[in-house]
């Protein structure tokens, strides 16, 4: 497309025409892939839109694309032409700090995200122990009821009876526990050194809450009506207490500072004298 300047306002630039055709079609697909979840009715209503938003972009591009023709301004509304100006940008020198190209400049080891993870399942656990021999008799009340939520995700169905114990279904849930626990440790430990703020606040609040949501939906998608016999408030209480116990261990681990805080030579690999510090 020839785009010099134009000598006389009355010359322009034929460009496409504007079309709402590709929003039409891809409305309509993602009204198809929400009918997976939801109801037939959406096949029917997002097959009509991308049916109509196929056709309209086809004839906007067959058998030639429409256009439209602009006009281009009249040189005085014409942006005034910039005129460079030399001058010297300060470049960066060794050992000055503030220059970063990535965030965070320092992370957790993945050591600590696991020592996390276990130390806020282990609070969790003890929580969820306590709350259930205080309100049903029996400690084992919450791990089979966490059972009977976490096993039909695997195409298990544990035993109806939740005050007794049950050597298999305790194990099933404890392996589930400590993988899901170890998994959101390392998640904790990646994540919490991106965000402003204290971990306790990230880990403590807003993350329990996001997995609450997330949990809501996944339980309802796999097992419809499941969520109605789940005590929300019990499990938001538990994932604030696996949060807060998880950010505090990771917030105390020393960082690793990331090469990108390191200065030039050292990144390259020199062994030279900085500052004092031989690296």
């Amino acid at each position: 497309m020839d785009s010099e300047a134009l000598a006389s306002p009355a010359e322009g630039l034929s460009l496409p025409a504007p079309t709402s055709a590709p929003l039409y079609l891809a409305v309509g697909l993602a009204l198809m892939l929400v009918s997976l979840v939801t109801s037939v009715l959406f096949v029917w209503a997002g097959g009509g839109l991308a049916l109509w938003g196929a056709v309209g972009w086809w004839r906007e591009m067959f058998p030639e694309e429409a256009k439209e023709f602009v006009p281009a301004q009249a040189e005085s509304e014409r942006a005034p032409e910039i005129v460079p100006v030399p001058g010297h940008v300060r470049n960066l020198v060794v050992g000055e700090g503030g220059h970063r190209v990535r965030l965070p400049l320092e992370y957790h080891p993945y050591s600590a995200g696991l020592k996390g993870g276990i130390a806020g399942g282990l609070a969790m656990a003890l929580v969820a122990g306590v709350h259930g021999w205080l309100t049903q008799g029996s400690a084992w009340h919450v791990f089979n009821g966490f059972a009977l939520i976490v096993l039909p995700f695997f195409g298990v169905a544990p035993g109806p009876e939740l005050a007794g114990f049950h050597a298999g279904i305790a194990l099933s849930a404890a392996v589930v526990h400590v993988v899901l626990s170890l998994l959101i440790g390392l998640v904790y430990a990646s994540v919490l050194p991106m965000l402003p703020g204290h971990p306790r606040l990230w880990g403590g609040i807003v993350a329990p809450l996001v997995w609450t949501g997330a949990g809501f939906v996944s339980i309802e998608l796999v097992e419809p009506g499941a969520a109605e016999s789940i005590q929300w408030t019990v499990f938001i209480v538990l994932q604030i207490v696996f949060g807060m116990t998880a950010g505090e261990v990771i917030s105390r681990s020393e960082r690793v500072k990331t090469l990108q805080s390191f200065p030039l030579v050292a990144r390259a690999g020199f062994e030279v004298d900085i500052e004092g510090d031989e690296l």
